[in-house]
């Protein structure tokens, strides 16, 4: 039987920008962002879904999902005024200079003097050893003559070794880095978000992380000494300095450190009920993921424990369908490989007998003694881990769906986006 003859009795499409009234939405103060459908930054309130947009081609790109975090750099836009330290490391500050990526006008132009040593500004943090850690920027060149394309982000060689990242941003790359990870990102109006992760070989306090020229010389070194110019200069707005393996939407600051909270998304109690079927069934999410870095929940179904668990998810680069009962695993089914971007996995399951199927391949199977009974389901989170990324649509139907439907499921061709559940009394049968 094909899969355009099977209604799921859940279809959640959160490219439309909507939130189904069966999920429950948290996410404590409001200190959120994300990209909105113009493209800008903005503030998003407490227990708000953040449906987020790509700034370029304002396409939505579904519910945003992030584990908790804190900016620790003060002031994120306000690079004129301590802490931030420029005058003493050969540049200027002119405050409110240029429209900011949150249509705000409330960019800093960072420029140059004429000493002949390196030019940046700082600001001074604690780092501990063993910790990874990523620092992101706004940039967008300047209005002088000679602006430079190439900028460098720079963390302590006291806690981290040279270990910087140079980006042109003219043409939006990554052109040099030592000892991490660099990314550049593409947003309206001529910026960029730049960021730079590594790890902390050394416990230190009060030492500076730096935003600086190159001299236009993407071979050059951390912190570069050359001759400046009165000519040169750029834009800077929105540091961030956060704890983790890869930058998350940004947090604004003033004079103290800010923490955004857990995005949590369930699906409990009589909504729950009136959804799931207990026994066979089959889910499949497609999602974007940030990072494929440790744990990262799609969907999960539960009992609110540790012992009882369907879930979609990927563990590192792994697609997987993941089934416990009873306090015991029955079945850990790896689908293939995935990266930092969109997939879809489509998972299906009865006693005996489940497979998962990633982006359209053949379905990999195994075979659970046990189908847990769950009470609740978690979207893009597992309780302890998140999705660090973006929900795109989730579809859940009473059955298993045979590894032929299952890996139409997973296509592109055989994903529907709009379609209407089954009556909660049909039973649908399909042979495995």
């Amino acid at each position: 039987m094909a899969i355009t003859n099977l209604f799921p009795r859940v279809a959640l499409d959160f490219t439309t920008a909507t939130i189904d009234p069966r999920i429950t939405f948290a996410r404590t103060g409001a200190t959120a962002t994300r990209v909105n459908s113009g493209g800008l930054i903005e503030a998003v309130a407490a227990d708000a879904p953040r449906f987020d947009f790509d700034p370029v081609t304002l396409a939505c790109k579904g519910l945003l999902i992030e584990e908790s975090r804190a900016n620790s750099f003060l002031r994120s836009q306000e690079m004129d005024v301590s802490p931030w330290a420029s005058g003493a490391h050969n540049t200027g500050i002119d405050t409110n200079q240029t429209t900011a990526p949150d249509n705000t006008l409330t960019a800093e132009r960072l420029y140059e003097n004429t000493s002949t040593s390196n030019h940046f500004i700082a600001q001074s943090v604690s780092f501990t050893s063993g910790v990874t850690y990523t620092i992101s920027v706004f940039l967008k060149k300047g209005t002088r003559a000679t602006a430079p394309d190439i900028l460098q982000m720079t963390l302590p060689a006291l806690a981290f070794g040279t270990q910087y990242a140079n980006y042109n941003i003219s043409t939006g790359q990554v052109v040099t880095e030592s000892g991490g990870t660099g990314t550049i990102t593409v947003y309206r109006n001529g910026w960029y978000r730049a960021t730079y992760t590594a790890t902390a070989t050394s416990t230190q306090t009060t030492i500076s992380v730096a935003v600086g020229f190159t001299n236009n010389n993407a071979s050059l070194g951390r912190l570069p000494s050359y001759t400046g110019s009165t000519n040169s200069d750029v834009f800077v707005w929105g540091a961030q300095l956060e704890v983790g393996a890869f930058a998350t939407s940004y947090i604004p600051t003033t004079t103290a450190a800010v923490t955004r909270n857990a995005d949590v998304a369930t699906i409990t109690g009589t909504a729950f009920s009136g959804l799931w079927r207990s026994g066979p069934g089959s889910i499949l999410v497609r999602a974007l993921p940030s990072s494929v870095s440790g744990t990262r929940p799609l969907v999960q179904v539960d009992d609110a424990t540790a012992d009882n668990i369907i879930a979609l998810r990927g563990n590192t680069t792994n697609p997987e369908l993941y089934i416990r009962a009873g306090g015991s695993d029955q079945a850990t089914i790896d689908a293939g490989t995935i990266s930092a971007a969109a997939y879809r996995l489509a998972g299906a399951w009865q006693a005996g007998n489940a497979a998962a199927s990633l982006n359209s391949g053949l379905a990999v199977n195994g075979a659970p003694a046990s189908i847990p009974a769950p009470t609740q389901m978690r979207l893009g989170s597992d309780g302890t881990n998140y999705l660090n990324g973006h929900l795109q649509a989730v579809q859940y139907w009473p059955l298993r769906l045979s590894n032929a439907s299952l890996q139409n499921a997973s296509s592109t061709a055989g994903y529907q986006s709009i379609i209407h559940p089954v009556s909660r009394d049909t039973i649908i049968t399909e042979p495995v």
